[in-house]
């Protein structure tokens, strides 16, 4: 009921009660025996109000994948993405929206992981997407997450995956 419709039943009754009407009183009870005791919540245990459920300290990856761009000439951008395609932490170029690259790169990893599975290869270490201005690599880091990385074309390959290596083992204590 909305607020308006409530004053006005409270104003016609204000405006129809008499001035000579009795208003009965409020009836308050000093009965030991109704009032609540200390023992009535003895054994009545508690309502679970908060789950249990693990954290993830999204600072932490922020950090993580900040350190792991600027520490590199030749990559460009990190992003750090849920397998439902949704971005925990990213550091991207200027222009390239988080949100489209997120579900992007949890669509190509479980797609990848679909062919993988297809042709008999196992499992899938990587997915690599090599174009004329660079490659983005994607690895799975662990259930919790996919490490997207964007390096220039004139990277080793070598070195980049010896680094996204070292990147996923410090990402994957903080999805812990």
């Amino acid at each position: 009921m909305s607020l308006g419709k409530i004053l006005k039943l409270l104003t016609g009754v204000f405006l129809t009660t008499p001035p000579d009407a009795e208003i009965p009183e409020l009836v308050t009870t000093q009965d030991p025996a109704l009032l609540p005791t200390p023992r009535d919540n003895i054994d009545t245990p508690l309502p679970m109000i908060v789950k249990e459920e693990k954290m993830i300290n999204i600072s932490m990856l922020q950090d993580e994948l900040q350190n792991f761009v600027s520490g590199s000439s030749d990559v460009q951008g990190a992003a750090l993405v849920s397998p439902d395609g949704l971005a925990l932490a990213s550091v991207l170029p200027v222009g390239m929206d988080e949100e489209r690259t997120a579900a992007m790169s949890a669509s190509m990893l479980s797609l990848g992981e679909r062919i993988g599975r297809e042709l008999a290869r196992g499992n899938v270490e990587r997915i690599i997407v090599e174009g004329e201005k660079g490659y983005g690599v994607l690895v799975g880091c662990g259930a919790e997450a996919v490490l997207l990385v964007l390096a220039s074309s004139n990277v080793k390959a070598g070195l980049l995956f010896l680094e996204i290596k070292r990147a996923v083992a410090r990402i994957m204590p903080l999805l812990a």
